[in-house]
């Protein structure tokens, strides 16, 4: 750049004196020869001070933009130079949107980060407290001599399968979650039918439903189909079977309704258990939540948190109706057939 600036200088300067050696050497007299030699030299002496004019304005503008940048990364608004008809002002307003754009990229990877943290503890403490258990009741086992060891080591075994059944089921939900969060689950989505997909779901929630004696129905016609992968449908409508199983009391009822629109179909899974209060209603779906009214009750907070991110994934999605004491109603929109978006 400085040699282009200084040719053009030098080019400059040497145009004025052939100018002025022409003019000189004219022929014509010498009160013309003297005006245009005047005027050779004025236009010279003009550009030249154009350009060391233009120069300082450069500089001056070049510390005005390093000045304002400068205190827009500090935080300093510049409302003054909002919305004027300078290129300055344009500039500024440029650099406030990326700093507004760098500090939200910034709270939002704080917000991750922090995310990560409690997602570790969380886990550590749900993986921690089967864990615990096995390891005390391993060191309860009575020894063969002691009178009744066998009647205790069964109970103690029993305990502790239930305990790494617990275990197993934790490290399931954290590998489909991270699995999803990946992008490693591929689904192979079809024209399914969606009584086959209820009846897998349902299929796997039956033996915790007889426990609770929860009568458990379903009322789909046997020939409405959705696009949608069954096996991973299963496993999201299963979640939310399983999250009605949990929170529904003994004796209770679930019942499951299919719906078929001109675009979607829905599938509603309606309980009478205790119910979801509004204030809570969007955050069911948040990883790891959990209500602090049913933190006692067994659960990671990953099944609702996976069964919305599966639905989405086939373009569908799920809304939730519920009152305290009066159950909830989830339904499951699938689409019938891929539309083009």
């Amino acid at each position: 750049m400085k040699v282009i600036k200084y040719s053009l200088i030098f080019s400059e300067i040497l145009l004025v004196f052939i100018s002025s050696f022409l003019i000189v050497t004219m022929a014509g007299g010498a009160v013309l020869r003297a005006a245009l030699l005047v005027l050779t030299l004025s236009f010279g002496i003009l550009n030249a001070c154009s350009y060391w004019y233009f120069r300082m304005r450069f500089v001056r503008f070049a510390d005005d933009i390093c000045r304002h940048a400068e205190q827009v990364l500090h935080g300093v608004s510049q409302k003054k130079l909002h919305n004027r008809e300078l290129l300055s002002s344009k500039l500024v307003m440029e650099l406030e949107k990326m700093e507004h754009a760098m500090t939200f990229q910034l709270a939002e990877s704080r917000k991750e980060k922090k995310e990560l943290q409690e997602m570790i503890s969380e886990i550590t403490h749900q993986i921690k407290t089967p864990v615990s258990n096995i390891k005390m009741y391993c060191e309860m086992l009575p020894d063969e001599e002691d009178a009744g060891w066998q009647e205790q080591s069964a109970q103690f075994l029993t305990v502790i399968r239930q305990q790494l059944d617990r275990l197993e089921f934790l490290l399931d939900a954290l590998l489909k979650s991270s699995r999803l969060e990946s992008d490693m689950i591929k689904l192979e989505c079809s024209e399914n039918r969606i009584i086959e997909t209820i009846a897998a779901a349902v299929t796997n929630v039956m033996q915790k439903a007889g426990r609770k004696k929860i009568d458990i129905s379903a009322e789909c016609d046997s020939s409405v189909r959705a696009y949608h992968d069954m096996k991973w449908t299963a496993e999201a409508i299963e979640n939310i079977l399983d999250n009605a199983v949990k929170y529904t009391p003994e004796y209770g009822n679930i019942r499951i309704s299919v719906r078929q629109g001109e675009m979607y179909t829905a599938v509603h899974i309606r309980d009478n258990g205790k119910g979801i209060e509004a204030a809570h209603v969007n955050d069911i779906f948040k990883r790891f939540y959990r209500e602090k009214s049913v933190s006692k009750t067994e659960g990671l907070g990953l099944g609702l948190y996976l069964a919305r991110n599966i639905i989405a994934m086939q373009k569908g999605y799920i809304t939730v109706h519920s009152a305290p004491g009066q159950g909830s109603c989830f339904s499951v929109f699938l689409l019938n057939r891929m539309y083009r978006f």
